[in-house]
C-alpha cells in the first residue's frame, strides 16, 4: 500500500494526485493508494481519497504502508523517517500557487542530500520514482535538533 499525504495547508495540491491517477489508469501502478488530501479537492475512481484521518488511524496507515509519498512538510516527513519508511517527498511549489514560498523545496533537497528520502522533482515521472524507492534503503534517521535549528535560523535570516 502507498500512503499519500498532502498536508493541511489550505491551498489545493492536486499535482501528485493527477500523476498517480494517470499512472494507475495506464496500469503502471497496481498498489492500493490511500490519500489524506486535507483541503485538496480531487475526485478519483482509483485513489482512495480521504479528507483528514485521525491521528491514531494515520499512525497505523504509516506502519502498514510500503511507501509514503508526502508533501515536504517537516511533520509528515519526520514521522515517516522515525518509522524507517521509504519516502518520496514532493514539495509544494510557489510557482504553481501551492504554497506561499518554496521552503518545501529546500527541505526536500536537504533530506535527500542526507539520504533519508527520494525527492519528486518537477520533471520526474512517478513510475521511475516508484521503481527507485522500492530498492531504496534510507539512511537511519538521527534527530539532530542543533543542526535543524541552525538550518531554520539560517533559512529565516536569508529570506528576501
Amino acid at each position: 500500500m502507498i500512503l499519500v499525504l498532502l498536508g493541511t495547508f489550505k491551498i489545493n495540491f492536486n499535482r501528485p494526485l493527477m500523476a498517480l491517477e494517470k499512472a494507475m489508469l495506464e496500469g503502471k501502478i497496481s498498489d492500493k493508494i490511500i490519500v489524506q488530501a486535507g483541503h485538496t479537492k480531487f475526485d478519483s475512481n482509483v485513489l482512495e481519497i480521504r479528507k483528514f484521518i485521525k491521528s491514531d488511524e494515520l499512525t497505523v496507515l504509516y506502519e502498514e504502508a510500503e511507501i509514503i509519498i508526502t508533501h515536504s512538510g517537516v511533520g509528515s516527513v519526520l514521522k515517516g523517517l522515525s518509522m524507517n519508511k521509504r519516502i518520496i517527498a514532493i514539495p509544494r511549489l510557489y510557482k504553481f500557487k501551492e504554497h506561499v514560498d518554496d521552503h518545501q523545496l529546500d527541505i526536500t533537497e536537504e533530506f535527500s542530500r542526507l539520504g533519508y528520502l527520494i525527492p519528486w522533482r518537477e520533471n520526474d515521472d512517478i513510475e521511475s520514482l516508484l521503481l527507485r524507492v522500492r530498492t531504496f534503503t534510507p539512511n537511519p534517521f538521527i534527530s539532530q535538533p542543533t543542526q535543524i535549528n541552525e538550518y531554520i535560523i539560517n533559512y529565516i535570516e536569508n529570506l528576501d
